[in-house]
């Protein structure tokens, strides 16, 4: 699976705090050494991207760590803008990782799948320090339907809530 990560959603959703009041270097070194620890034990292609017009005096700038791709946004984007494009270029082959409604809506229409920035951190805490789920995957499932009336089996996710889960179980 190939996971496209809004870095500075992700920091703001595991600290719990205002970007303004971070120290987004220290921030997000850290959150890379994390995201090369989690890359080595799940064998995803990872690839985060962060706003960098400021950070690297308005230029694109893109490396790798650990087999993580890290990628700055050009001055005239954003990393929002960023991940889109990288939605509909990819489609259905990319998981956005994002809780920006712009960002979600853009890559649901690409066809990408989209995983809340706090459910990431969940499952990524979750992998690092070697836990299972407790939660039984039919219960999940089950608790995330649309609460629609529609017909044929009441008990049947819809196909892109099927797609989602296979999508995510592979994590």
């Amino acid at each position: 699976m190939w996971l496209a990560i809004d870095g500075y959603n992700v920091i703001a959703a595991m600290t719990g705090e205002a970007l303004s009041r971070l120290d987004l270097e220290s921030e997000r070194e850290e959150f890379n050494q994390l995201l090369v620890r989690y890359r080595s034990l799940s064998k995803n292609r990872v690839t985060v991207v962060y706003d960098g017009g400021q950070v690297c005096g308005g230029e694109a700038r893109n490396y790798s760590e650990g087999g993580v791709k890290i990628s700055f946004s050009s001055s005239g984007q954003t990393a929002d803008q960023k991940l889109i494009q990288m939605a509909r270029r990819h489609g259905s082959g990319l998981t956005v990782v994002s809780s920006d409604r712009e960002v979600v809506v853009g890559s649901e229409k690409s066809g990408a799948i989209v995983l809340d920035s706090s459910e990431f951190v969940q499952r990524m805490l979750l992998l690092l320090s070697g836990d299972e789920l407790g939660e039984d995957e039919g219960d999940t499932a089950r608790s995330q339907r649309h609460l629609t009336r529609k017909k044929g089996n009441p008990n049947r996710l819809s196909k892109k809530e099927r797609r989602r889960n296979r999508r995510l179980q592979s994590m």
